[in-house]
């Protein structure tokens, strides 16, 4: 019998639609501004962004104002799961600093992940991807309910 909450199965669908979107846009460009994804009570996908006008807005800046959005979203009923997924800095095992993609997942019954993919740009070698790690991660759409 399994331990895992029945949740997961739609954090996952979020982290796959997450995922491979921060990906192709560092293998594009380079970058990625902080971006979500919502699902919809009947399971459907949404992707989301927000816009704060000038060409480079703060992350900071994008992420409220997509958070906002969800937590808006949320207290209307109108999604069961979310996430936000943004750039970070984290430290390796080894002491030194690395690029990351960042997902905070969450799910209106009450389970929130925190997932980590390290990353690194090289001139000749392009994009390159590291392993996933998961933790905990805290509640900051679904946190009134």
């Amino acid at each position: 019998m399994s331990t895992r909450p029945p949740e997961r199965d739609d954090l996952d669908a979020l982290l796959s639609q997450l995922l491979p979107v921060a990906q192709d846009m560092l293998r594009k460009r380079g970058e990625f501004f902080p971006f979500g994804d919502v699902m919809r009570p009947g399971g459907g996908l949404e992707l989301v962004a927000g816009y704060a006008g000038p060409e480079q807005p703060p992350s900071q800046e994008l992420i409220d104002l997509v958070l906002g959005g969800m937590r808006a979203k949320a207290a209307a009923g109108l999604i069961q799961a979310a996430g936000i997924c943004y750039d970070v800095r984290i430290r390796n095992d080894d002491g030194k600093t690395t690029d990351a993609i960042a997902v905070s997942l969450e799910h209106r019954a009450g389970d929130s992940v925190s997932v980590l993919m390290p990353y690194s740009k090289g001139r000749f070698t392009g994009v390159r991807f590291g392993d996933l790690t998961a933790g905990p991660g805290h509640r900051r759409i679904f946190e009134a309910m």
